[in-house]
């Protein structure tokens, strides 16, 4: 008898502890978390992009440019658009580097070069004054921090043939590569 007595104070004592720690406001909780991947993305688009969101940029995404840009004046020209995305809290830095325009077809003949400058973000990269193959920076970390959001910025790229070169030049087609680098913090 006094082993189902203490059997029952047992497990009256035992289901007590359970009633009086859920009457005693205990809690519980666990965590969440994720991981956000660097995103960075460096396109030359033909129109501006002025969107906020990776579905904006998605769908501008198919104007980028695939083939060369004509040039045919002297004058200033606003050619394409360099779109510039960046999640990176400490900014990414862009830099961009232009060849001189050579002859396309006639290379071995015809040896005469074209000097132009490239303006982005009010930069000027000039083919005649620039070191050959040096990248210039004409978007700084600051510029791009991502510090609220993502970075997303479009600057016009714009191009201004040297008039005398363009004027002296001989009967050809003339070709140069503008090359844009981008370096994360």
């Amino acid at each position: 008898m006094k082993k189902n007595i203490i059997a029952t104070l047992l497990v009256l004592i035992i289901s007590m502890v359970g009633v009086l720690a859920v009457a005693g406001g205990a809690t519980s909780s666990f965590d969440v978390s994720t991981q956000v991947t660097g995103l960075n993305y460096l396109a030359i688009t033909e129109t501006e992009f002025s969107g906020t969101t990776m579905n904006d940029w998605n769908s501008h995404n198919g104007t980028q440019i695939t083939s060369p840009v004509p040039l045919n004046t002297g004058t200033a020209t606003e050619v394409a658009f360099l779109n510039v995305i960046n999640n990176k809290r400490d900014g990414v830095s862009v830099y961009i580097k232009a060849d001189k325009m050579g002859s396309v077809a006639n290379s071995a003949t015809n040896t005469y070069l074209i000097d132009y400058t490239a303006t982005v973000n009010s930069v000027d990269y000039n083919t005649a004054s620039e070191t050959v193959g040096s990248f210039k920076e004409i978007i700084t970390t600051t510029e791009s921090a991502a510090t609220t959001s993502l970075f997303m910025e479009s600057y016009g790229i714009t191009i201004d043939i040297l008039d005398t070169d363009l004027d002296n030049a001989p009967q050809d087609t003339y070709s140069g590569t503008i090359t844009f680098n981008f370096t994360g913090a």
